[in-house]
């Protein structure tokens, strides 16, 4: 436990000093993906915003096949049967397409939650925003499974434990 807590100690010191660790890179790795049109096979590095009761399958169908990515609010509806329907609908009129992202609230007060990923991970979207918690559960559950996690942070301090949790993004929201 103790080692752990000075590698995190030396990456943070070195992340403030903009230095790189001194690993060598492994030169038949895989480049890494860094734009948001390769992190989502789209056409257009913009992801169309989740609004509350308004998102709906006709906007994320008209923003994938747009060539953007398109992102509802889990709790737009109200219960799994709707948002299972809702992602099959998507899926069905955006054929061989990507871009199908869900914005999960992630804290206690979603009791829905658990529920919520389950079913999207089951259906395979093609990623998750997280909002207003530890996205944590999350990218585990999402691990091996190609399903991207970007997550709202609010400050740095917030971003570099997204970034250390391993998400694949991060959204910048301000008050």
């Amino acid at each position: 436990m103790q080692e752990k807590k000075k590698a995190e100690t030396k990456i943070e010191s070195m992340m403030d000093r903009n230095e790189e660790p001194n690993d060598k890179p492994n030169p038949n790795a895989e480049p890494q993906k860094t734009s948001l049109k390769e992190i989502l096979e789209i056409d257009y590095p913009i992801i169309m915003a989740p609004m509350f009761l308004v998102t709906n399958v006709e906007m994320l169908v008209e923003a994938i096949n747009g060539g953007i990515a398109g992102c509802v609010p889990a709790l737009n509806y109200r219960t799994l049967p709707e948002l299972e329907e809702a992602i099959k609908k998507v899926r069905s009129l955006t054929p061989g397409k990507k871009g199908l992202g869900i914005n999960l609230i992630v804290n206690k007060s979603n009791i829905k939650f658990p529920a919520q990923l389950e079913c999207c991970v089951k259906n395979k979207i093609d990623f998750f925003l997280t909002s207003l918690g530890s996205p944590q559960s999350v990218i585990d559950a999402c691990k091996g499974t190609g399903i991207k996690v970007f997550c709202d942070v609010v400050d740095v301090g917030y971003a570099k434990k997204c970034e250390g949790m391993g998400c694949d993004g991060l959204i910048a929201v301000n008050s």
